[in-house]
């Protein structure tokens, strides 16, 4: 894959879909360096692997604000909360990189200069225990009103033993009534035989789902999400990893 430009990545946050909102997106995954220099390593800093992994995350853009469904109620209610859910990545195409994360906003920086456009800056940390999951957005943020296959299948491969399958689910906006979603997999694109791997909901609020991660070993390759049942109309998301 080439270089791209940033024209069209994603972020959504808990029940918000802040990509319309943002025009600076950035990731910090690091390892703390380990010091294992000795008397031996003649003179040189020799480092072991990577120790405790840790995750910043910050978006930045221009500021609104709204009943529900806009930057500022969802960030100040957000600030300090735990573990919400977050799906990102560089474009938001179906089947392109997803990340999938757990952390909470602890910084939230708003207003600016007379004259100009408000701004605001969300920073975010790690706060689940799975860290930072790299997958593929499986469903990009759409509106949906009946059952039926959602999104793209994507090809994440098999699930090896010591590994699981990941999913984030997103119900953006105002809700409909409910609705429920299954995570299917199949040994191929076609989908002739698939197996439901984990079910989701009902879900009846706004709101991110970390889905509990589901254990290999499983040999399909192949990887959907299908509604199952739906009650009036939701703007749903959702991402798909093995790890």
């Amino acid at each position: 894959m080439s270089a791209i430009a940033l024209t069209n990545a994603y972020c959504y946050v808990h029940a918000h879909n802040f990509t319309c909102d943002t025009n600076q997106l950035a990731l910090n995954a690091e390892a703390a360096t380990l010091d294992r220099t000795t008397f031996c390593h003649q003179g040189w800093t020799t480092l072991a692997g990577g120790g405790l992994k840790s995750g910043t995350f910050s978006m930045g853009g221009f500021w609104q604000s709204a009943a529900s469904d806009a930057v500022d109620p969802q960030a100040y209610a957000d600030l300090g909360v735990a573990d919400r859910v977050f799906t990102f990545g560089p474009q938001q195409a179906e089947g392109g990189v997803a990340y999938l994360w757990q952390g909470g906003h602890f910084t939230y920086n708003l207003l600016g200069t007379i004259g100009e456009l408000a701004p605001f800056t969300l920073e975010a940390r790690s706060t689940g225990g799975a860290g930072v999951v790299r997958g593929q957005l499986a469903a990009a943020a759409q509106s949906v009103d009946a059952t039926g296959v959602l999104g793209s299948v994507v090809n994440l491969g098999a699930v090896a033993a010591g590994q699981h399958l990941y999913a984030t689910v997103h119900v953006l906006g105002t809700p409909g009534t409910s609705i429920s979603l299954d995570i299917e997999s199949d040994d191929s694109a076609g989908f002739a035989s698939p197996t439901v791997r984990a079910s989701i909901g009902p879900l009846a609020a706004a709101g991110g789902m970390w889905v509990t991660p589901v254990p290999g070993p499983i040999t399909d390759t192949h990887w959907r999400l299908d509604v199952s049942s739906i009650t009036g109309e939701f703007t749903v998301a959702a991402a798909l990893a093995v790890q």
